[in-house]
């Protein structure tokens, strides 16, 4: 396939990309609303069947939010694929793999001792904070290894140019497909446990304290402080970004 050809149909992978997204995302934004006090009078009234076109022009404008924010740790782990490695050592691994899990599991175990909730709704809430921190601390991680070591991340883009330079059986294309439509479930899977984690946050304090708040307001907080935390690793790639551009004009 043609550069040409390529550079032509670029639309199809923000289509393939964000389509599916969009609407599941306008589905879980629509769920989130509906359950929540506060954010109901976003929906306009459509909470209560009242859809007509305008309102489903206002859904898929949410469901796009929704989408690309939810996205936001994906673009963080593709910045940092240069740090897979594909080899047959064990140790390495092992290694990489206690640094990504211990301090979920660390904060889990506090959780679960601090927490006031019991029975069945103490393990849902664990199982969700062991989640989002996992998610959270995973992204850290990938952001301050590469700041630290940003001449590996150049090292990596600068030779994935040269190979992409001279191919010319279509192996680009291929791999961009199967990324594209893995992508495009992967983003789903990030809206699913956003929203996990957002209805979660939504009882926080009953979680903690086990007494529910007479303030609504209360709930709309943690939303901001968790939206916050979940877009900031993907916030802070500009600076690596930065650094990125800094080294190739000095090379």
């Amino acid at each position: 396939m043609s550069h040409n050809e390529t550079s032509f149909r670029w639309w199809e992978f923000y289509v393939i990309r964000y389509g599916m997204g969009s609407v599941v995302g306008a589905v879980i934004f629509f769920f989130l609303c509906n359950t929540n006090p506060v954010l109901k009078s976003l929906l306009f009234g459509a909470e209560a069947g009242k859809i007509d076109g305008t309102l489903l022009v206002l859904l898929a404008g949410y469901g796009l939010a929704y989408c690309y924010i939810a996205s936001a740790p994906i673009l963080v782990f593709h910045m940092g694929r240069y740090l897979l490695k594909i080899d047959n050592s064990v140790m390495p691994s092992f290694r990489r793999m206690v640094i990504l899990l211990v301090v979920p599991l660390a904060a889990t175990i506090y959780f679960l001792i601090c927490s006031a909730t019991t029975g069945v709704h103490l393990w849902v809430y664990a199982l969700i904070f062991a989640l989002s921190v996992l998610v959270f601390w995973s992204q850290f991680l990938v952001v301050f290894i590469t700041i630290f070591k940003s001449e590996r991340l150049f090292f990596f883009y600068n030779n994935l140019a040269i190979k992409r330079s001279i191919d010319t059986i279509g192996i680009v294309d291929s791999y961009k497909h199967l990324r594209e439509h893995g992508n495009s479930f992967a983003i789903v899977v990030f809206e699913i446990v956003l929203a996990f984690i957002l209805f979660v946050a939504g009882n926080l304090e009953f979680a903690s304290t086990g007494i529910v708040s007479q303030s609504k307001y209360i709930y709309v907080f943690p939303y901001i402080l968790i939206i916050f935390l979940w877009i900031l690793p993907a916030a802070l790639v500009w600076f690596i970004g930065t650094l990125f551009e800094r080294q190739f004009g000095d090379s």
